[in-house]
């Protein structure tokens, strides 16, 4: 029976490889555009936006391996039914409970692993990508300047209503620049452009005004209007790495998280019945936290659910083709993903309890899976 469980696990492995690498450049591609933005744009040095890639690699492949599990399982089954294996095999009185054996070690392997994995690397990788991202912003003015915001960068505060990301094109802009002597210049246009170019950070404004005030009293108040307009701010472009102590939830690991939902107790403790309003807002973070605690071994255990659910719609449907078998896995998680979110939402409201919310997709799937292997084996 170890030759059965060797030979079925066999056929996982390379269609696991296979979606696993599909599924991540997928989701690499939809990062890629922005990593293309930040580098050919917004000026961001190669080196650096190849660290934010890398920062962004460890959620892609928590995402991506539970899929890619499913993947397998759907390929592997469907492509051992197609071929009248599964039939051979209950001839021989092996039931298809048994020959998920090992399959099912596999997926508890990969639950081992994915929770280590989610519990150490990916909060420091979102840690330091949220450290990165945001020294990216301080130190790129362009990256900054964001819609309906004022933005402050050296003795100018800048707001424009609307900017286009990709030509950099911004409307209705207003740019006040506190002079030496502590008069205001305020610059406004009803469209142009903004450039990084080197050590600056250049403007090219087209229809507008200049508003400034004049004498020695400033008594005197001067508006000039103009077609194009050039503003040249001197930035500096270094970027300098900070190491922040704060994380957020994502960015913590287990122990982290219970020991922050221990010191909130402590809190609620001390408040007491002083202030309700405070203990409510306490009780709905704790209940934040709980939620990405069990978020980092739900997530890995959607592989042991998969292989449940997928094992026996792939012997009943004997379809083993990657196509067949990524549009089933795409509609399955699609509706795990539903189920985890609005969960996610009700926990982090304080209405559903955490356990239940984020493991109730889990426990769908794996009652779904019971019940079909049940129904397939009594054929």
């Amino acid at each position: 029976m170890k030759k059965l469980d060797d030979y079925v696990v066999k056929e996982h492995l390379l269609p696991f490889l296979g979606g696993f690498l599909v599924l991540t450049v997928i989701m690499i591609l939809d990062r890629v555009f922005d990593l293309l933005d930040l580098f050919l744009r917004k000026g961001i040095k190669f080196l650096i936006v190849l660290k934010v890639f890398l920062y962004s690699l460890p959620f892609i492949v928590a995402l991506t391996v539970p899929m890619a599990v499913l993947i397998s399982t759907l390929m592997a089954f469907g492509r051992l039914a197609q071929d009248f294996e599964i039939l051979a095999m209950k001839s021989f009185g092996i039931s298809l409970k048994r020959i998920l054996l090992g399959p099912m070690v596999f997926g508890f392997l990969v639950f081992v692993l994915m929770s280590i994995f989610n519990n150490t690397i990916l909060p420091e990788s979102n840690h330091r990508l949220k450290n990165l991202l945001i020294d990216i912003h301080e130190k790129k003015p362009v990256a900054r300047i964001r819609e309906g915001v004022f933005t402050s960068i050296e003795n100018f505060l800048i707001y424009v209503r609307r900017k286009n990301e990709k030509t950099s094109e911004i409307r209705d802009v207003m740019i006040q620049q506190i002079l030496e002597d502590g008069r205001v210049r305020t610059v406004f246009a009803r469209k142009g452009r903004v450039v990084s170019e080197r050590d600056k950070l250049v403007f090219y404004l087209e229809n507008g005004e200049v508003h400034e005030t004049e004498g020695p009293r400033k008594e005197n108040y001067r508006v000039i209007r103009f077609r194009q307009q050039v503003i040249t701010i001197p930035v500096n472009y270094r970027l300098i790495m900070h190491e922040r102590e704060y994380r957020g939830d994502r960015e913590m690991s287990a122990s982290m998280l219970l020991a922050r939902i221990k010191s909130l107790k402590k809190e609620i403790e001390r408040f007491g019945k002083k202030d309700p309003g405070k203990v409510r807002f306490m009780k709905k973070r704790i209940s934040q936290l709980w939620v990405e605690i069990h978020k980092k071994f739900s997530i890995p255990f959607a592989a042991i659910a998969f292989i449940l659910m997928g094992a026996p719609i792939a012997v009943m449907t004997r379809k083993s083709g990657f196509s067949t078998a990524f549009g089933f896995s795409f509609l399955l998680f699609m509706l795990y993903y539903i189920f985890l979110v609005g969960g996610e939402e009700l926990a982090d409201r304080a209405i559903v309890p955490p356990l239940l919310a984020i493991w109730f997709p889990n426990i769908l799937f794996i009652g779904i899976g019971l019940y079909l292997l049940k129904r397939e084996e009594n054929v």
